[in-house]
């Protein structure tokens, strides 16, 4: 969901106000709302929030369990005055391994779909190393959306406002 959620709000993408307009307002609640979810303001709230009430099997977002131990790592002395282990660091920084830890413990029973195997191969290789950089894909949002100049765009924006 992060990285669908990720690509979408890609300046390429972004920018195509015309297209984003054609998305329905189902798909588009439904994808406001995955954005909400991965928002990271107050450390991915929603996110672990969400995650406390799943059953796995889940893939988490690894990146909020790494995010947690380094702070956990950079928040937090080794040693206690006098000289002690801080063993209550090395006890939240075991905490978030276990977590992690849970999300492994069931297997995946998921069976191969040859059509959408095909489809994500046959993607992934439409962009070699050499087209897939953030030019190219720049390039296509232009193509499909060329930018407006100042009178069509302030037309445009008369039109929807009911002036015109």
């Amino acid at each position: 969901m992060i990285a669908i959620t990720s690509g979408l709000n890609t300046p390429p993408i972004r920018r195509l106000k015309r297209t984003w307009e054609q998305v329905g307002q189902r798909y588009m609640a439904q994808f406001g709302a995955c954005e909400m979810t991965i928002d990271s303001n107050k450390n991915f709230t929603k996110y672990r929030q969400l995650m406390a009430s799943v059953n796995p099997p889940c893939v988490p977002f690894i990146g909020v369990f790494l995010s947690t131990l380094q702070f956990i790592q950079d928040g937090n002395p080794d040693n206690l005055p006098g000289g002690l282990i801080n063993f209550r660091k090395r006890q939240k920084a075991s905490e978030v391994i276990s977590d992690i830890k849970r999300w492994q413990t069931q297997s995946f029973n998921l069976q191969p779909l040859p059509l959408v195997l095909g489809f994500i191969e046959e993607s992934l290789n439409q962009f070699s190393d050499t087209r897939a950089s953030s030019d190219h894909f720049w390039a296509l949002s232009l193509e499909r959306e060329p930018r407006e100049r100042e009178d069509e765009k302030m037309a445009r924006l008369l039109q929807e406002s009911g002036f015109l």
